[in-house]
């Protein structure tokens, strides 16, 4: 690919892998060159649980991805997300030593490195660090500091942190599928490149991302990641019950609930229009919606009960001006759902938008990787001052491809 201008995705989840590739130009438009999707069978709750099989599905994927764009891939970005991500936040201060006093990207490096030391334990792993604000001589509130003049510069940060094992798990995946990890963004970062408005961020809003196997809540607010968390608990769940209730192949329940899902019973119709045919049983027969509703609402209504237990943490009703978005495909699909979200929840929700560029809530991460790599690639190319001797082995492996990658 060529260095300068071209950047690939990769989303690994539960049900689905899916890659993409793009161009960047000049003024950080994004120009989809390809894509490609294949099944997922290797991730569960969140986990990688199967290295082949993961690695078969990446390089499904990405192969799709090539053929379409015309161009070899061979570094991604990568999306990730699992129980064992957290969130600290941390400060860092430097001097401005120069007659000057002119900040530099220079300076910009030093003090986000400064805000890097801080004591992790040996099982875990920075994955990336954000900054949430910087301060000059005491001046809050400033979102990129280089040219202002000042003798003191400070930020303030997210550290996003891994389980190390997980973490080179994923790596591990990518590799062997012959590719190089350009680095790993939190998945519902990327996503609310596409999902959410500045205005909301600004408000403080809630994205609840179900997806196949898991529900990904992540609150922000202004600069600030106040809350993330992932249970595993997510659309899967409901094709089961269905499967279970219904006593129907796991394949049918699941086209089953993608044509005829309700989230609510109350607004189902009770209109026997639903042809069936139970395990067992020698004829078909037919039920109602609301006979199906009255399967998946009990388990909707715990992965809501979830998220409310998890949003009570951050004192959310104050928090969340802009209410919450609801997004994925494990529960975006269903009729009523919205509704029942707010019922249970007490506070505006909205749907996510479906129609993203042409494409669907399937590449809403892939995608939003490559508009957050569009959008951070200034602040991506100044992080080449790390002190090799006390980076990781991935860190060290993410500076050498951005030295080489980039220049």
């Amino acid at each position: 690919m060529a260095r300068s201008s071209i950047v690939a995705s990769l989303d690994l989840g539960s049900s689905k892998v899916c890659c993409m590739v793009g161009e960047i130009s000049r003024n950080n438009e994004i120009d989809i060159l390809g894509y490609g999707v294949a099944p997922s069978t290797g991730i569960k709750k969140g986990n990688i649980v199967n290295i082949e099989a993961m690695v078969r599905s990446i390089s499904e994927a990405v192969l799709q991805a090539q053929q379409m764009a015309n161009v070899k891939i061979e570094s991604v970005l990568v999306g990730i997300s699992g129980p064992n991500i957290s969130i600290v936040n941390n400060r860092g201060v430097v001097a401005i030593p120069r007659s000057d006093r002119e900040i530099t990207p220079h300076d910009v490096d030093r003090v986000i490195q400064a805000s890097r030391i801080i004591a992790i334990p040996p099982d875990r792993e920075i994955i990336d660090v954000i900054p949430r604000q910087f301060i000059v001589d005491g001046c809050e509130g400033i979102k990129d500091p280089v040219g202002m003049i000042g003798t003191r510069l400070e930020v303030e940060v997210s550290i996003i942190t891994g389980q190390l094992t997980a973490i080179q798990n994923v790596v591990r995946c990518v590799q062997r599928s012959r590719l190089e990890v350009e680095g790993l963004v939190l998945k519902s970062l990327a996503a609310k490149e596409l999902l959410l408005s500045d205005d909301e961020v600004d408000m403080g809003v809630a994205l609840v991302d179900v997806g196949a196997g898991t529900t990904e809540i992540t609150v922000f607010h202004g600069e600030n990641i106040e809350l993330y968390n992932l249970v595993p608990l997510g659309g899967n769940y409901v094709t089961n019950d269905i499967a279970i209730g219904l006593r129907l192949p796991y394949s049918q329940a699941e086209a089953i609930k993608r044509k005829y899902a309700c989230a609510a019973a109350s607004l189902a119709s009770d209109k026997p229009d639903i042809e069936i045919q139970s395990i067992g049983e020698t004829s078909a027969r037919k039920i109602s919606q609301k006979e199906l509703a009255s399967i998946i609402e009990p388990r909707v209504q715990e992965i809501l009960s979830i998220v409310h237990k998890e949003l009570k943490a951050v004192n959310y009703r104050d928090m969340l001006a802009a209410g919450i978005v609801l997004c994925g495909g494990g529960l975006l699909h269903m009729r009523g759902a919205v509704e029942l979200a707010q019922k249970m929840l007490g506070v505006p929700v909205r749907a996510a938008k479906t129609d993203m560029y042409g494409f669907d809530h399937t590449f809403t991460v892939a995608l939003g990787l490559l508009y957050y790599s569009a959008r951070n690639r200034t602040f991506s190319d100044r992080e080449e001052i790390r002190d090799k001797g006390t980076l990781s082995f991935f860190e060290r492996a993410k500076q050498i491809l951005r030295e080489y990658f980039l220049g």
